[in-house]
């Protein structure tokens, strides 16, 4: 357990930063809207998410912020359910668990705690292109899930060459 137990630090890691940035743009962006980093390619603005990724679900007439939460604890366990029985030495695949589990965790506490998600990053090609703005949890998100996928695309290549050996 103890070679896991760095994984869960990790976790805990990414999900301080991201509840600390959160609380670093709340405070400091809330009332100037947005601060310009790199001029036509990167700013923080700040931004409040009531859905899901790309503010899927955003105006829906229901309270999802129940449904939604509820979700994301459950994705959680399972997700901390595998980090615990993965294999010990798959790191990529137990890097990436802790990943997801620090993304998970840190939305869903801002979705209990205010009914939505802080977002900030904000990644745009002048005023043409823009990406969603999003935070470090959404990151921490995208990251594991391609670490997990990379992880699958390598089982499943160790797994032809031992059907082909074999």
């Amino acid at each position: 357990m103890n070679n896991k137990l760095t994984y869960f630090i990790i976790a805990i890691v990414v999900l301080i930063l991201d509840q600390a940035s959160k609380a670093w743009a709340s405070a400091k962006l809330q009332y100037i809207d947005t601060m310009e980093i790199i001029p036509d390619f990167f700013r923080f603005t700040y931004a409040r998410n009531r859905g899901v990724a790309f503010s899927l679900f955003a105006d829906s007439q229901f309270e999802t912020k129940w449904i939604l939460a509820s979700i994301s604890a459950i994705a959680a366990i399972g997700v901390s359910y595998y980090l615990i029985r993965s294999a010990a030495n798959s790191r990529r695949m137990n890097l990436a668990l802790s990943f997801l589990l620090a993304g998970i965790v840190g939305n869903l506490i801002d979705r209990v705690r205010l009914g939505e998600v802080v977002d900030f990053i904000d990644f745009h090609w002048y005023e043409k292109y823009t990406w969603p703005t999003f935070n470090i949890a959404d990151a921490s998100i995208c990251v594991g899930a391609f670490l997990l996928a990379l992880e699958m695309i390598r089982e499943e290549k160790v797994s032809q060459a031992q059907t082909t050996e074999g």
